[in-house]
């Protein structure tokens, strides 16, 4: 679905990529003043986004970098859908990052960010793609270092995504010798390429095992920071299975179910409220990864449909995670309690979010969630539909657990204020799209792969009884397990293995590069000691000094060797 456009505004618009006007807000909200620069800046991030419908799809900028043919700017059904989901959230974003007294540099640093997530999801090609996904590091990583007492954590964050970065790399590298171009073609190629490029792609996305950065940095940023990581990183990385395995994969299938059923596992017995919202990112990026890796129409076009979904009501979780935050300074669920009657307009945008993420009729998770689903389904993967419809379970309990321990438990014995009026605007907004995509789902329809929408049945019969019915499993299965849940300890992570391996590789490194610098040391003094025994005053039989003449005979004699046997080498060599 684009909107018609003819003349010189087509030309404007399809020939210049819309990060640009990111990347150009981050520099206008350091100038402006605070409240104008916001507000500039939100409104064109809106704009972004009816500039990305408006264009043409088909639409491509190619251009040359660093020599080699690029497609800096194209729109497809899938670019075009997830550049104006981050033009969107570069808007909410903004907005929230007033409210919560972001200052104008960290909200710059988020709108480089969304920016570079832009930039690579309307990349046409493989450099472009990687040259963004580098960008994404960089001003994430600066993102998470401003405000932070604890700099380890921006820094773990950077180490875990240049490792991504350069394992997708090789995998794009190896393909271009394959292949001979870094345009987009029929996926990466298959062995070797393809290995590094899931590799990268799996960090990226939160791939089990390769997911600790994640539940390590969001937990611990600034809480409009963990609104903007939220929304992009984890869904470039899943996006970007599309242009590396067009036609799925079924190892990616099987590990996409295998992140729903472990990050619901973790996020339940969680009680830090951002702990358990990262959990649940890696949860919920399982199911695009499965419909992805699925491969076909309708399972591919709900994996993008909750792409989408999910940047909605997980930005929106995360930032009523941040205004409880705000108001009691508390992280814990349980240190908090009541707040249902103390803020009801924050416990009724929860109520929206938690709804949209279960797959409960009337919102947007529920649509998408049954797409991915009945594609599983339609595909043959018996044993991965029931690993996402149990996940789906593990989804009610959790946010049932938030819930009630946030908003229903106990009184709270403090006054806070509810939201105020920029924040409910920024909350209700979200909150909204969530309810109209549930409610209207063509209004999504007509920006997803016609083929896959086609055999979509939203409204049938089996999607409200299947949801139903894990609805309620996920409640009933919350208050049998309550009491238990109140005295389990959180549980750690892998971070328990990575941090201490991580720290004695350093160590071992340190050490390492210590001992071959005192090699080197010691082998450059022999070699130093022997020429000045040659070339520095030698004495003959008799043990007289030689004369000077004869001294630098002998060296240059010596030298004259060496440069013999180097030129004799590098002919050899070449």
């Amino acid at each position: 679905m684009s909107v018609p456009l003819t003349g010189l505004a087509l030309d404007a618009l399809t020939t210049v990529p819309p990060a640009i006007a990111l990347f150009g807000l981050a520099v206008a909200v350091v100038i402006l003043p605070r409240r104008v620069g916001h507000a500039v800046a939100a409104a064109v991030a809106i704009g972004t986004c009816g500039w990305l419908l408006a264009v043409p799809a088909g639409t491509y900028v190619r251009t040359s970098l660093f020599g080699f043919e690029v497609v800096l700017f194209s729109v497809d059904v899938y670019s075009r859908l997830l550049a104006v989901a981050f033009g969107f959230i570069a808007a909410a974003g903004t907005g929230y990052l007033f409210a919560t007294g972001g200052d104008r540099r960290q909200t710059a640093y988020a709108l480089a960010y969304v920016g570079s997530g832009m930039g690579a999801a309307v990349a046409g090609d493989w450099l472009t793609l990687v040259v963004f996904w580098e960008l994404m590091a960089v001003w994430a990583t600066v993102l998470v270092w401003h405000r932070s007492s604890d700099w380890s954590v921006g820094t773990r964050y950077a180490i875990y995504h240049e490792i991504g970065g350069l394992a997708l790399m090789a995998g794009v590298l190896l393909h271009y010798a394959e292949v001979g171009t870094f345009l987009y073609g029929d996926g990466i190629t298959a062995g070797l390429p393809a290995t590094f490029a899931a590799l990268g792609i799996g960090i990226n996305a939160g791939f089990v095992g390769l997911h600790v950065w994640l539940v390590d940095t969001y937990p611990r940023t600034h809480v409009a920071t963990s609104v903007v990581l939220a929304a992009i990183t984890t869904k470039v990385g899943a996006y970007s299975i599309v242009r590396a395995f067009p036609d799925g994969h079924v190892v990616l299938a099987y590990v996409g179910g295998a992140m729903v059923l472990f990050g619901v596992t973790l996020a339940i017995l969680q009680t830090d409220m951002r702990r358990l919202l990262s959990y649940h990112i890696v949860s919920q990026v399982g199911y695009m990864v499965a419909g992805f890796g699925i491969g076909a129409a309708l399972a591919d076009a709900g994996a993008l449909a909750h792409l989408v979904n999910n940047i909605l009501y997980k930005s929106l979780l995360f930032m009523v995670a941040g205004v409880v935050i705000h108001r009691t300074g508390e992280e814990s669920l349980k240190k908090i309690g009541g707040l249902g009657r103390a803020m009801p307009l924050t416990a009724g945008v929860f109520l929206v979010a938690a709804l949209s993420i279960a797959g409960v009729p009337g919102f947007n998770g529920f649509v998408s969630k049954g797409m991915v689903l009945d594609g599983v389904e339609k595909a043959g993967f018996d044993v991965l539909w029931y690993a996402l419809l149990f996940g789906g379970v593990g989804t009610v309990v959790s946010f049932s657990k938030f819930g009630y321990y946030a908003f229903l438990r106990g009184e709270s014995e403090t006054e806070y204020t509810d939201l105020r009026s920029i924040e409910l605007g920024v909350l209700g907004s979200v909150a909204a799209l969530c309810v109209l995509f549930g409610m209207v789902p063509t209004l999504l329809f007509g920006l997803l792969p016609a083929e896959g929408v086609v055999s979509a049945k939203p409204f049938a019969g089996k999607q409200f009884l299947k949801a139903g019915g894990v609805t309620a499993a996920g409640v009933v299965a919350f208050f049998v397990i309550r009491t238990r849940l109140s005295h389990v300890t959180p549980v750690a992570d892998l971070d328990i293995v990575y941090h201490p391996v991580g720290r004695r590789l350093v160590a071992v490194s340190v050490a390492g590069a210590g001992a071959v610098e005192d090699g080197i040391n010691r082998v450059g003094e022999r070699i130093r000691e022997s020429l000045r025994s040659i070339l520095v005053a030698p004495t003959g039989r008799d043990g007289s000094a030689l004369s000077t003449s004869t001294s630098q005979s002998i060296g240059v004699g010596v030298l004259a060797v060496v440069l013999v046997l180097v030129l004799l080498l590098a002919v050899f060599v070449i």
